[in-house]
């Protein structure tokens, strides 16, 4: 609040005179300080009296901050000029107001509406967020949805495989009913030769089924090539050297912890003989465990003296096995049809399962001349 000449003599007089019967008026830089109570100029020390030109701060009101004009940077005409023009608004504050004045500006109190706003917009993301979390709580993990997608693959294959299989006897039994009796002997006959095509029919759907089993009971199994074999009589110590074999490469290669429970059974294919090295077949109770290991097949070749040369395959089905071949002749005659480069420069490789099984051709790192 601004204050006029006078009143504020008159402010700095009434202190003055509590402090010492008499002053002298003097500069602001000249005057003594005096041995009194009374007020100083918190910038020079100089005495407040009647005739020194200082300002009070406006903000705390005390009767013992002031600031002379010399210090406030005031010459005396234009300090006289502005506390006589009431129209001035002329303003000081000490150092502690002016600094909470600043608080105020920066930090501004006033608005208890917009601090309440902030915080209910963010109790509501808060709320947000525990939702968020609890429904994806609810949600399969990446592991199901993988496997799901799996199980959907083969039912789609198993649904395609059936739909040819219905096709192939629609086949047969349109041939036979072509087949139709037209002397009287044979319309006789008739019935028995229904009956021998829903005979054919059942024969045929259970050779499918058979061949559907076998082919999921394959899925699970693998087979080790070149697993060196103990020349002994003992079948049992045979079987438990293999085991013991088998479990040091999928530990040492795959990373794989094998227990004796994982394994639903284990043998070799073909007879026992001297100097004949029969591969080894490992079913396994989990497809997951057999999938890692197909898909690891690269590890292989790593520098293991004791695992060298060793290979592994799916154990296929005689009908799979044919079809590859047939893929692999079919895709290297295109090759040769189509292509200028020797067939020899290239490795030709069945990928995928079931009916997403594809050729792809590979370059081999050194082609033939």
């Amino acid at each position: 609040m601004a204050k006029s000449q006078s009143s504020r003599k008159s402010s700095s007089n009434n202190r003055a005179a509590a402090a010492s019967p008499a002053h002298t008026t003097q500069s602001c830089s000249k005057t003594v300080k005096s041995s009194f109570s009374a007020p100083q100029c918190c910038g020079c020390g100089t005495v407040i009296n009647d005739g020194t030109k200082a300002l009070q701060c406006d903000g705390c009101m005390s009767p013992d901050i002031w600031k002379c004009a010399d210090c406030l940077h005031l010459t005396g005409d234009i300090y006289d000029h502005l506390v006589s023009n009431s129209g001035v608004p002329l303003k000081w504050f000490c150092e502690s107001c002016d600094k909470l004045a600043m608080d105020k500006i920066s930090n501004p109190a006033g608005h208890p509406d917009k601090l309440d706003h902030l915080l209910t917009a963010i109790e509501r993301m808060m709320e947000k967020y525990e939702y968020i979390e609890k429904t994806l709580e609810s949600k399969c993990d990446v592991a199901d949805v993988i496997q799901l997608d799996s199980r959907v693959k083969q039912i789609e294959e198993k649904l395609l495989s059936h739909e040819r299989n219905t096709e192939a006897r629609f086949v047969v039994v349109e041939s036979e009913l072509k087949k139709s009796p037209t002397s009287t002997d044979e319309k006789e006959n008739a019935l028995s030769d229904e009956e021998m095509i829903k005979f054919v029919v059942q024969e045929e759907m259970n050779k499918k089924t058979t061949e559907e089993r076998d082919l999921e009971n394959r899925k699970r199994n693998i087979i080790i090539y070149r697993v060196p074999e103990k020349k002994i009589d003992d079948v049992a110590e045979r079987k438990k050297s293999d085991a013991v074999f088998v479990k040091d490469l999928l530990d040492g290669v795959f990373d794989i912890d094998l227990q004796e429970q994982d394994i639903e059974k284990m043998f070799r294919l073909g007879r026992w003989a001297d100097g004949k090295v029969r591969p080894l077949l490992v079913a396994f109770r989990n497809l997951e465990q057999k999938d890692e290991i197909m898909s690891n097949l690269r590890k292989l070749k790593q520098p293991i003296d004791r695992f060298k040369g060793i290979s592994i395959s799916q154990d296929l089905h005689p009908k799979e096995r044919q079809e590859i071949k047939q893929m692999l002749d079919e895709a290297k005659l295109e090759h040769s049809q189509n292509s200028s480069e020797a067939l020899e420069n290239y490795r030709f490789l069945v990928v995928g399962k079931g009916s997403r099984r594809k050729v792809i051709k590979v370059e081999r790192k050194h082609p033939a001349v």
